[in-house]
């Protein structure tokens, strides 16, 4: 848990000081009092300056304690939502944290409240205001069965600030809010009339202090059946009992609709002449006859009547230690779908599915035996069906329960978005390929691996599944069903028992052939030609370099439909990276024509139907085929930056990039004696551009006293026990300065080395603008 942290001290003590006012700053420059909207008006009716002023005499933040009758539904269709706040109120410890003690309209009142909510990895505090829409002296939205208790519509607030507006929470799933509520992991089982071990399942979760709720699905919005319940509306679970009737065990789920009213009139519902069989002490203990929404109905019939039940089991961080020791074991990814470089679509055999992100998940210990012969569709952490090496002679397995998340999704309804269709594949990863696996190779290795598991595409927010897999080496690949399609997601992967995931991507090192082409010697008539356009400076202008590619590929153009020209403004690239930067002498010329041979090869190479352009999705193999090994970040930054709206590259553009690239490779190498070996930056040293000509404008500068770490390039070996390249290693500083427009910030290279032992520097959209600022101006069109 992150310690709570007022933000806006000023704010705050203008508010405190001017309560006694009786009046809160209306615009004290600390948005604390944010306008929360629905249908992009403010929301409904009125928006009071404050409960305590005018519809309440004497307002309270919390009357005694918060119950799960706290919690009624509005005007606003987010049932979802209010079943899920009165789930958590079965859990005093979890409810704390959410709805943090010691605030309320007395003492040192300033007008504010704050909760906390988790949010793709991490807890924020979201701090509101104590205005709330009211329409005829009542509350629009949620309410309280005590009229001057606040809590519960303070936090829908809080929650609607966090997604943008009150608008955005119509519609929903539980899951949703438990996640949000808890940081754990949701869940869905879909009812079905023989699901073996609900009851059990049922049972275990409550226990573990897991959220559960259920829905009654409708196709045609929420309506109320003649046994009183709602279609298309959430309803929370909040208990179970086995009661005994006559010789008969009765297994009883205790439910509870947020409307706080509405309630189940079949078997065991408030009036049913069944509880008179029960015992007076049971009978006492289970039935409460009041419409506060909340009834008993036996387990056959909620199988019936209801389609899904949701979980939320509860994170390590919320749930602490595991009796049995050993601890929690969880990884959390954060990632994005990017159309025309990872976004490759659901199918195995498509050509893009390899490009999704990928994931190594690796599982060392199969679960422990348990007592517990009944097993239900969850039994808890390791605890469905998971047998233990020497029981009954089955198979070790483990249970690892994987949950990937659209991030921000819900925020942009506001522009027409939904959430996509997505899901994710598991792969078993045979032990001979590990040593070979990284994204360029996973175009051929990907179509031969068994798929293990799978879990269901769906529209939703969380798509989860509990997989049980035995202990070995899976790829685990989240993507979009349809190809293309453009998203943030968090993919988290728990287990109880030790388990290690990373992520599949390369490390940025530069082949010595990528940097040190051969010597080409020109045919006579190009020497001539250049001659002649050189004239007395014996040195090419831009313009005068156009001119001379025009006719050198010339041949390449009657094996391609479009013409490979090259424009000026990438020769005016090529001389900054292979002249000194206003003209290109014979000499660099040779080295220039050896380098474009090598990339118009490697381009036909991709170039498979002579259209003139490759799939931007096919970037990252024809640089990795011309020598350049970058990580995922750094390649999306470049396809991003040098595809076309048609997610196509063309020649020049590859020019473009690849030129770029060697001039970067070849600065770095200039700082190694002998221009062998690795450079190898740590977070202490720095890369300072310096424009001391234009024929060098970057020079690396370590730190003072901090030397350069320079290792042998012919002797190292990467990870995962790949084969040795001879090239060149970068390790960059976090980005934190403001680089000058027309520099190379070189913290865009940004990856460890395999035997350095250094965290990765974080990579931001501040810094992919940053490192790619230098080549706007270099990239054509």
């Amino acid at each position: 848990m992150i310690p709570f942290w007022w933000p806006h001290n000023q704010g705050l003590r203008q508010c405190l000081s001017v309560h006694s006012e009786g009046r809160i700053p209306e615009d004290s420059g600390t948005s604390l009092a944010t306008e929360v909207t629905v249908q992009g008006t403010p929301a409904g009716g009125r928006s009071l300056p404050g409960p305590r002023l005018e519809f309440c005499a004497e307002p309270q933040f919390i009357c005694e304690d918060m119950s799960r009758t706290d919690v009624c539904q509005g005007r606003l269709g987010n049932c979802w939502f209010l079943a899920a706040a009165a789930s958590l109120t079965l859990y005093p410890r979890l409810l704390c944290r959410v709805v943090p003690p010691g605030q309320g309209f007395q003492g040192g009142y300033a007008g504010v409240f704050h909760f906390q909510l988790w949010q793709f990895g991490r807890w924020v505090d979201v701090v509101v205001d104590d205005r709330l829409p009211v329409r005829d002296g009542k509350l629009m939205f949620v309410r309280s069965d005590q009229r001057n208790e606040f809590w519960a519509p303070l936090l829908e607030k809080a929650y609607a600030k966090l997604h943008g507006s009150y608008e955005v929470m119509r519609g929903g799933h539980m899951n949703e809010a438990f996640v949000d509520f808890t940081g754990g992991v949701g869940e869905v089982l879909y009812l079905r009339r023989d699901t073996p071990g609900l009851f059990s399942a049922l049972r275990h979760a409550l226990a573990k202090e897991s959220l559960v709720g259920a829905t009654a699905l409708s196709d045609r919005g929420e309506y109320r059946t003649e046994d009183g319940l709602v279609k298309g509306h959430a309803y929370s679970v909040t208990g179970t009992y086995k009661v005994s009737l006559g010789f008969t065990k009765v297994r009883l789920l205790r439910l509870r609709n947020p409307w706080g009213r509405v309630e189940w009139t079949g078997a065991w519902s408030d009036s049913c002449p069944r509880w008179d069989a029960l015992p007076a002490e049971c009978r006492d203990t289970l039935l409460v006859k009041k419409e506060d929404g909340e009834f008993w109905m036996g387990l056959e019939d909620f199988v019936r009547c209801f389609n899904t039940v949701q979980v939320c089991s509860l994170s390590p961080e919320v749930l602490g230690p595991s009796p049995a020791g050993g601890g929690w074991h969880i990884h959390t990814f954060q990632g994005r779908w990017v159309r025309g470089f990872n976004s490759g679509g659901s199918q195995p055999g498509n050509e893009t599915f390899w490009t999704n992100p990928q994931f190594r998940l690796t599982l060392l210990e199969p679960d422990e035996e348990e007592d517990d012969d009944e097993e239900g569709p969850w039994g808890g952490w390791g605890a469905a069906g998971a047998w233990g090496p020497a029981r009954g002679g089955r198979i070790p397995k483990c249970t690892v329960l994987l949950s990937l998340i659209q991030r921000n999704r819900r925020r942009l309804r506001a522009q027409g978005l939904t959430y996509l269709t997505v899901g994710f594949h598991v792969f078993q990863i045979p032990e001979e390929l590990l040593g070979l696996w990284d994204s360029p190779r996973s175009r051929a290795l990907l179509p031969g691996l068994l798929r293990a598991d799978r879990s269901p595409f769906c529209a939703r927010r969380d798509v989860s599944r509990r997989c049980r897999l035995r202990p070995g080496h899976y790829l685990v690949v989240p993507s979009a069903a349809r190809a293309g399609d453009e998203a943030d997601f968090t993919l988290r992967v728990f287990s109880e028992r030790r388990h290690t995931a990373v992520e599949i991507d390369d490390v940025i090192s530069a082949d010595l052939h990528a940097l040190l082409v051969p010597y080409v010697p020109l045919e006579l008539g190009l020497e001539q030609l250049f001659q002649e356009l050189a004239g007395e400076e014996e040195a090419l202008s831009a313009p005068q370099l156009q001119t001379l590619l025009s006719i050198a590929l010339e041949p390449a153009r009657s094996h391609a439909r479009t013409p490979r020209e090259i424009g000026l403004r990438t020769c005016e690239q090529l001389l900054r990276c292979f002249g000194n930067g206003q003209s290109l002498t014979l000499y660099h010329f040779q080295q220039l024509w050896g380098h474009l041979l090598e990339w118009q090869a490697t381009f036909d190479k991709f170039d498979e139907d002579a259209s003139g352009t490759m799939n931007s999705y096919e970037l990252r193999l024809a640089l990795n085929a011309a020598g350049f090994h970058l990580n995922n970040q750094l390649t999306q930054a470049l396809t991003s930056r040098y595809r076309d709206s048609r997610l196509q590259v063309d020649f020049e553009r590859f020019v473009s990039c690849a030129a770029q690239l060697t001039c970067i490779f070849r600065h770095c190498s200039r700082q190694l004696e002998g221009g062998e070996g690795v450079v190898c930056l740590t977070r202490r040293q720095h890369l300072r551009p310096e424009a001391k000509s234009r024929r060098d404008p970057l020079r690396l500068c370590p730190a003072r006293g901090a030397g350069a770490l320079a290792r042998s390039g012919g002797s190292e070996r990467r990870r995962g026990s790949q084969p040795a390249r001879s090239g060149f290693w970068l390790q960059c500083p976090p980005a934190g300065r403001c680089w000058p427009r027309g520099s190379l910030h070189l913290s865009a290279l940004c990856s460890p080395h395999p035997d350095a032992g250094m965290a990765t520097a974080p990579f931001s959209r501040r810094l992919h603008d940053l490192a790619l600022g230098a080549w706007q101006e270099w990239v054509p069109g």
